[in-house]
């Protein structure tokens, strides 16, 4: 396997560690987190490393509450000094392995940028998928500085279910999420013990996935300093090493015993497809998904033939079996996913074939598991899991308004292109409108729209009434997948449709949004356009591959208030995928004209 000659550091030397738990029930529902400046280290062959993290750990302490009993967090921002991250862009070059200089360690000739060398850790929290009231959600305008604290409230009036909390701080929230600031909140409640899954250590473990990327000294040795890269071309930060819960390539001990994994890609960009290898052989009947973003599934699923997709911001709720298994075996997790990812599928093989799969996956191995003497203690999977949602009926999806939001690239000179959203207002047949507009072909049928918003700043034109669905359809005019969370209230994905688009040869400009899309035309991308039986559950993020319209149902019930929408590769949110929306009461929807 070539890139594995030349790996910088040595793979499965570190034990992967578990991330302090934080029990709700032992503080009386009341908990302090401080933000800190500290010390971590990635690898055993690396200097240690200045982070930002909760409680000054990377991750952060993982929080667990019980559904219906209130969590008070007192979040104290005690950091001090500036970003410990070098902010950098490199050129468009590859290394002499012919690995972009964007994913490979060190600066590559890229300069500092002082800008971000002069921030000094202003945070604002999100904690992403809870039900939260608006005040507490963590709005990326209501940053806290060094000195300060906020105190949050959050219900726990939802399922059982994983969450994360991390930093949302207007314009940086990649880089202070880079940092360090992450870590996961578990829901826990009766109807999901009644199951009788793993809970809490041994076999229940955690896993968020990262990658990150370290500068070199002279001697091209690494020295454990955080970089952020990008290229000109590439506006999304691909680092090198895969970390799993702030270790890279680290390897778990198991028992022969079931085992219940917890999955977060947590990462700015990277999307994970992940497929777990026994002497160079995929082992997909060895793990079950019983639950996604937002909980349990109605029933367990088996892993698409290709791999278990997680782009940033997804996760997944797997069962592993390992009862069948010799000490001493060993199991290794690789990731299989190109990037940018393109929805593209691949044919699981092996793991030299996983290796050279995408320059921009130098290093695709994730971690290790061996196999050590134990009981063996088998779970057989429950044949139904939730029964705790429903789908949306046809009559209440019939009087959904129906919202379009197309994600689109423009280009600019000098600088990675601006990635954004267009929010569109349909145009009647009679409007002789002439700004910009999209026309949308769906058989003999045709809809033109017009942007009403493009950044973040303009004005908000989605006003959601609380208890009724609304079906959005999120059109995708980029070559990129694009993850998009919806903050507050869960989803259900209805509908994956292929498109085919016209799109002027200078892009989509402010003046000239003149693209045609053609539902349902093959546009020869090789997509298979249908919802996987692992996105049927209910979900917070969903991936929009390119050449797709996604729909989306939602129903607004948790709170009124101030929210927002945006795309999870961080980078993106950062230069502006990112939009606000407002939910309102139904009486108040008559003065809203």
């Amino acid at each position: 396997m070539a890139a594995a000659q030349r790996m910088p550091l040595t793979p499965f030397v570190d034990v992967l560690p578990l991330p302090e738990r934080l029990l709700a029930r032992d503080h009386n529902g009341r908990l302090t987190v401080r933000i800190r400046t500290g010390s971590h280290s990635f690898h055993r062959d690396l200097p240690r490393s200045r982070v930002w993290g909760y409680d000054g750990t990377l991750p952060g302490p993982t929080i667990e509450a019980e559904r219906g009993h209130p969590v008070r967090v007192e979040w104290r921002n005690e950091l001090d000094g500036g970003l410990p991250v070098i902010v950098t862009m490199a050129g468009d070059e590859v290394d002499a392995d012919g690995v972009p200089v964007q994913c490979s360690p060190g600066l590559s000739g890229g300069t500092p940028d002082p800008h971000a060398a002069a921030l000094t850790g202003h945070s604002v929290v999100h904690l992403h998928g809870g039900l939260t009231p608006a005040v507490y959600d963590g709005w990326t305008e209501n940053l806290f500085a060094p000195g300060q604290l906020a105190v949050f409230d959050y219900p726990m009036d939802q399922r059982a279910t994983l969450l994360w909390y991390h930093d949302h701080v207007m314009g940086v929230t990649r880089f202070d999420v880079y940092a360090g600031l992450a870590g996961l909140w578990i829901i826990r409640d009766q109807r999901e013990r009644d199951l009788g899954l793993p809970e809490g250590p041994p076999y229940e473990v955690p896993l968020l996935l990262q990658d990150r990327n370290f500068g070199l000294d002279e001697g091209g040795r690494l020295t454990g300093q955080l970089v952020h890269k990008t290229d000109p071309g590439v506006m999304e930060a691909f680092a090198p090493f895969t970390v799993v819960n702030g270790k890279i390539w680290p390897i778990l001990d198991v028992q022969p015993a079931t085992y219940r994994f917890r999955v977060l890609n947590g990462s700015n960009a990277r999307t994970f497809r992940l497929v777990l290898l026994r002497d160079g052989v995929p082992e997909f009947d060895r793990i079950t998904q019983i639950g996604t973003d937002s909980g349990l599934l109605r029933e367990p699923v088996a892993l698409p033939s290709d791999g278990l997709v997680l782009a940033s911001a997804e996760r997944a709720d797997l069962l592993v079996d390992f009862s069948d298994l010799q000490p001493g075996t060993e199991l290794t997790l690789y990731n299989t996913a190109g990037a940018p990812f393109d929805g593209a599928p691949f044919p699981a093989a092996d793991a030299a074939d996983a290796a050279d799969l995408d320059a921009l996956l130098p290093y695709p191995q994730v971690m290790r598991f061996r196999v050590v003497p134990g009981p063996v203690a088998h779970r057989p999977v429950p044949r139904e899991l939730a029964t705790d949602f429903a789908l949306p009926k046809p009559e209440e999806l019939d009087a959904a308004p129906r919202r379009a939001i197309a994600l689109v690239e423009r280009e600019f000179e000098d600088v990675p292109n601006m990635l954004t959203m267009r929010e569109l207002a349909v145009v009647d047949d009679e409007d002789e409108t002439t700004g910009p507009l999209i026309t949308l072909t769906d058989g003999d049928h045709t809809t033109r729209y017009r942007a009403v918003a493009a950044h973040f700043e303009d004005t908000a034109t989605f006003f959601p009434m609380l208890g009724q669905y609304e079906i959005w359809q999120l059109i995708n005019l980029t070559d990129d997948t694009h993850p998009i969370h919806i903050h507050l209230d869960p989803f259900q994905v209805l509908a994956r449709r292929p498109i085919g688009w016209e799109i002027p040869d200078d892009g989509i400009g402010d003046l000239d949004l003149s693209a045609r899309i053609t539902l349902g035309r093959d546009p020869d991308d090789e997509l298979d356009h249908v919802i996987d039986a692992n996105e049927r559950g209910l979900k917070d993020t969903v991936r929009v591959n390119p050449h797709e319209i996604v729909e989306i149902a939602v129903r607004f019930h948790a709170y009124s208030g101030r929210y927002m929408y945006h795309c999870h590769i961080l980078e993106h949110e950062d230069r502006d995928m990112m939009r606000p929306f407002v939910t309102m009461p139904p009486e108040l929807m008559p003065f809203m004209a």
